[in-house]
């Protein structure tokens, strides 16, 4: 079932003889492990030796780190694998910044954003900064690109995590992102199998549902999913979503309550990866501590079920203890098969020798930590900030900006962020800094009185000409929205006096804000927040810089009042 030197692993004679005789060494027991990828947490007494404590995993990932810190972890797990391990993490934003990677990692910019330069190079930048920065510590498995495309405007979780909404932008830009990947011996996953952005709830919290039509899903989702894999994407990430109409074409007999999400379907990872769409690389499951896997069946049953019904690795176990003995008596008991243990017990190590993992050293030398926040890596940050920044909407030729015109600006700083105890985001405060080394007198609207009773209009019109936004409402597990809640019942802090002085709203992650701002005439999306962006995005407000992005969704999230 698993053809070695096919796409994508095309391992050569050396390789096929390493996996061939590394799986014939193997216990069932030490094949179980190979199928778990454990987390790894930069926490107070967290220790890579725990997760050989019960078996020897075939993969970890991390959660944000310090580079120095993951690669001295790195090299502890590594040392103590008998077969060398799969090193995982989130690197969709670079070297991340602490999005998910390294904590000084070089955050080069959301993906979205980066598909709002049009440009397949600044993806392919992306992940060179993501290889080289990651590289450095040990990771070899970075689980992008990110494939979902960005239909639905209220969904909390895809958003700026995506190439946007169109399915053509989306394989460009994720092959340009493979591309850097491969020259760097590094492994990617497309994900979320069948396909996040048409729901508007989180699978983090609940099952959630791709509903397009099968025709629909195969015109979109699946020609995306199957471009990918016939370019050689080695590693596909299922997700805890159901799609029940392609789901109920690959089985007509079954029932609405057996449809599973993708991570415990054998209609989808079967029929539709491996069948229709001729996958022959690895499969694992999103993190099944989410409750979109835990709801799903008791997890007695769905540690097995999952490696039977086709994924070939296991993200995270909740108890490492309890989760691989369900893998170990669901293979007793028959639910897992001896054939789908070895069939995924061969795909795993297969992928190790696709990056070479049989012949090299796992680690480089701690000397390419140097990489790590390097001047080719910051600049190609400035570069995508420089070249995403969109211009929404311009109707009362507010730009550029001057203190001749709007000398006193009231700063209104909009976050779902944790906030430091000054109450005010770093970004913001250098936003305001900047703004003043131009001359304009900035304050923040929550220092200050407002039209009330007793406060009038005219009053606060005399000190304030210019009233900007900071949006950054990030996404993130476990959210239900991202949308705007004002900090009082009337809403003072919104823009509710459009026609007597002028709005500014500079979005910085979610780019749909127009949705509960559509009065606001002039509007930019920024899809990223961070030193780089703000130094741009002030730059282009005094008009020493053009506006160059080209927004990869609809901003106005098709409604017709957000145009106005």
């Amino acid at each position: 079932m698993v053809d070695l030197r096919a796409k994508p692993f095309y391992l050569d004679d050396e390789g096929v003889k390493w996996v061939e005789e590394t799986f014939a060494s193997l216990s069932d027991r030490e094949k179980i492990g190979q199928l778990f990828c454990e987390i790894l947490w930069d926490r107070p007494g967290s220790n890579p030796d725990k997760i050989f404590e019960f078996i020897e995993p075939g993969a970890v990932m991390y959660r944000p780190f310090p580079s120095k810190k993951m690669y001295e972890f790195s090299k502890k797990v590594q040392a103590q694998a008998k077969v060398p391990l799969l090193i995982a993490c989130n690197l969709e934003r670079g070297g991340s910044g602490g999005n998910g990677g390294l904590i000084d990692g070089t955050y080069v910019a959301s993906p979205m954003g980066v598909a709002a330069t049009n440009d397949p190079k600044a993806a392919y930048n992306l992940a060179k900064v993501a290889c080289e920065e990651g590289g450095a510590c040990g990771v070899n498995w970075t689980f992008e690109p990110i494939i979902d495309i960005d239909l639905n405007p209220e969904n909390p979780i895809t958003n700026v995590r995506t190439f946007g909404s169109d399915c053509a932008k989306i394989v460009e830009m994720s092959k340009a992102y493979i591309d850097a990947c491969r020259e760097n011996d590094f492994v990617t996953s497309i994900k979320h199998f069948p396909g996040d952005g048409v729901d508007y709830r989180d699978q983090h919290l609940m099952v959630t549902t791709n509903s397009l039509s099968a025709k629909d899903w195969y015109d979109s989702y699946g020609k995306n999913y199957q471009e990918l894999i016939d370019y050689g994407a080695p590693t596909i990430m299922c997700a805890h979503i159901r799609q029940p109409n392609v789901t109920r074409e690959i089985n007509p007999d079954i029932k609405d309550e057996d449809i599973m999400p993708a991570s415990l379907s054998k209609e989808l990872m079967q029929g539709v990866i491996r069948e229709k769409f001729g996958f022959n690389g690895l499969i694992i499951t999103d993190a099944t501590q989410m409750v979109g896997f835990t709801c799903s069946m008791p997890r007695r049953l769905a540690v097995p079920t999952s490696i039977e019904n086709g994924a070939d690795m296991f993200l995270f176990t909740i108890d490492q203890r309890e989760d691989v003995q369900y893998m170990i008596d669901g293979l007793r008991d028959g639910i897992l098969s001896h054939e789908r243990l070895d069939e995924a017990c061969l795909r795993v190590l297969a992928l190790k020798a696709m990056i070479h993992l049989d012949r090299k050293n796992p680690l480089k030398d701690e000397s390419c930590l140097k990489d790590v926040k390097s001047e080719e890596h910051v600049a190609i940050a400035k570069d995508v900030a420089d070249r995403s920044i969109t211009l929404v909407k311009n109707k009362e030729n507010l730009l550029p900006l001057s203190p001749a015109k709007t000398r006193k600006i009231k700063l209104i700083q909009i976050t779902n962020e944790r906030l430091p105890e000054d109450g005010i985001l770093p970004e913001v405060k250098l936003f305001k800094e900047l703004l003043e080394k131009e001359g304009f007198e900035v304050s923040y609207f929550k220092d200050g009185k407002y039209p009330d009773v007793g406060y009038s209009i005219a009053e606060f019109k005399k000190e304030t000409d210019l009233v900007i936004y900071y949006a950054n409402m990030k996404v993130g597990s476990n959210q239900t929205t991202i949308r705007i809640t004002w900090d009082d019942f009337l809403g003072e802090s919104s823009p509710k006096y459009v026609h007597d002085l002028p709005y500014l709203f500079l979005s910085f992650s979610n780019p749909y804000h127009l949705v509960d701002v559509p009065m606001v005439k002039t509007y930019i999306n920024a899809y990223t927040s961070n030193e780089y962006h703000v130094r741009a995005m002030v730059e282009k407000l005094m008009g020493r810089s053009e506006f160059k992005g080209v927004s990869p969704v609809d901003p106005f999230a098709g409604l017709w009042d957000t145009r106005l």
